[in-house]
């Protein structure tokens, strides 16, 4: 993709809102994903710090999320890839579904995601505390069953208090006029 087509797609973007709260999921649904974390969290083998921390530099917006922090990354932050998550929005074509551990004492610095893919965050067992650089700083609390669009077109960050290894389902959708209307539907 182009620098220029790149950021037409940010500008397209920077119509919806920086974050905004989707809905909650059930507490038999909270529950369902954390056995699922529970059960594959059990095998190293599941673990893809690295992996992701190549991906993140790999798709970085130019100029942002790139460099010695990306793979710095790896050393306090681990997803667990898996269909088994289930968020259930038939109105997005959901896809890229993780676990994403972050552990205590960290955080996800700012960053910004490739414009053609929108974002998902739902924690499951601590608040995450969004910060969103729009013309000032604006952080959103989200509470654990919360699922909340990232739009990743503007500068955000993660952070959590908790003294344990924060777990949140993290997913992608990408933008369709569909996806685009229900959002704006949501406003």
């Amino acid at each position: 993709m182009s620098k220029i087509s790149e950021l037409r797609l940010h500008a397209r973007n920077r119509k919806l809102p920086s974050v905004m709260h989707l809905s909650n999921i059930t507490p038999e649904l909270l529950l369902h994903n954390l056995f699922i974390y529970e059960d594959l969290s059990k095998d190293p083998a599941n673990l893809s710090g690295m992996k992701t921390a190549e991906e993140r530099h790999d798709n970085a917006v130019a100029g942002v999320s790139t460099g010695k922090d990306v793979y710095d990354l790896g050393e306090f932050y681990n997803q667990i890839h898996t269909d088994e998550i289930d968020l259930s929005y038939p109105n997005l074509k959901i896809y890229n579904k993780r676990f994403a551990m972050l552990e205590p004492g960290h955080s996800i610095e700012y960053h910004m995601d490739p414009p053609n893919i929108f974002n998902l965050i739902c924690p499951l067992t601590d608040s995450v505390i969004l910060e969103v650089r729009e013309d000032t700083s604006h952080f959103y609390p989200c509470l654990p069953g919360e699922v909340w669009f990232i739009n990743p077109s503007y500068s955000h960050a993660s952070h959590h208090t908790s003294k344990e290894t924060r777990v949140a389902i993290l997913a992608n959708f990408e933008y369709t006029e569909e996806s685009y209307e229900y959002l704006t539907r949501l406003l």
